[in-house]
């Protein structure tokens, strides 16, 4: 689970300054998980790129590419060189047939089958995961959302960020520090990006679920990172938890080559590109940089 969070808490990250000539942007990356018992984690390095309204995440073992122009969703495999490419919907649509089938395997093994009835059985696979459109997580079933100055800055990867204290349902979810110099209004579509984040969020299962939807949700959340750069953030929750932050920003020329799938790739299933496949759970949060 932590290995998952942390790979699918950079996957949609994107950073930049306000553009000047609209070359593209560098974003080094340091991530820490830390386990239900306080433990952390080794460190996760991954950098980024962005140009051209797409956001590529390569880290050791996997690299994924998000055009919000087009709306494509992209993962290589670098060990295996398998890459699979879709539509958000094809991705929530694909995961929630890999869920359904992993269930039944589980109950398989544990020798359960014979004790459940089929209907029961597709009712634990996960069948929601399958109709994204009509069983997904509402409004109505989230928690309240507070957002607060903590009143202290600090200097990171250049830049000078503001602490926020952000409480869902009353208690400290996440702590975020922003650089409000930082915009990617002109070289993302911070409105396309939210709406892909609320989609996919919906689709998100775990004990903290909740608590990110809210945060996608929340209007003054919304507003707060529409114009500012989350440069780190500290998430604390059931399993745990994650620190991530900026260790360097920098404008560069990023090729459109940069976003494309090596030849050498090929394409498979994309529950044959990973043992266990990612979870389309978009744990981070804020601007496309979180």
């Amino acid at each position: 689970m932590l290995r998952v969070i942390r790979m699918l808490s950079l996957c949609c990250l994107a950073a930049l300054v306000p553009a000047t000539a609209g070359a593209g942007w560098v974003i080094d990356w340091s991530t820490t998980a830390v386990n239900q018992n306080g433990e952390r984690m080794a460190v996760q390095r991954a950098t980024q790129a962005i140009a051209g309204n797409r956001v590529r995440m390569q880290q050791p073992e996997v690299i994924t590419v998000i055009d919000y122009g087009r709306d494509q969703y992209t993962l290589m495999n670098v060990k295996k060189q398998y890459f699979w490419s879709g539509s958000i919907d094809d991705y929530l649509r694909e995961m929630g047939q890999h869920r359904q089938t992993a269930m039944r395997e589980r109950v398989a093994a544990m020798g359960m089958a014979e004790k459940m009835s089929k209907k029961n059985a597709e009712k634990n696979a996960g069948n929601r995961a399958t109709d994204q459109k009509t069983k997904t997580i509402g409004p109505g079933d989230l928690p309240p959302v507070s957002i607060t100055s903590a009143g202290t800055q600090e200097k990171i990867a250049g830049y000078d960020a503001e602490k926020y204290d952000v409480k869902v349902d009353g208690e400290l979810f996440q702590e975020l520090w922003l650089a409000h110099g930082l915009d990617l209004s002109a070289d993302l579509d911070a409105a396309r990006y939210q709406a892909i984040q609320e989609k996919t969020g919906s689709a998100m299962m775990g004990k903290s679920s909740k608590q990110y939807n809210a945060l996608y949700r929340d209007p003054q959340y919304r507003a707060l990172v529409a114009k500012a750069f989350v440069l780190k953030s500290v998430t604390h929750h059931l399993a745990g938890g994650y620190e991530r932050i900026a260790t360097a920003v920098r404008q560069e020329d990023v090729p459109a080559s940069t976003f494309e799938v090596p030849d050498s790739f090929r394409k498979v299933r994309l529950a044959d590109l990973f043992d266990p496949p990612p979870t389309p759970a978009p744990r981070p949060t804020g601007n496309p940089t979180s």
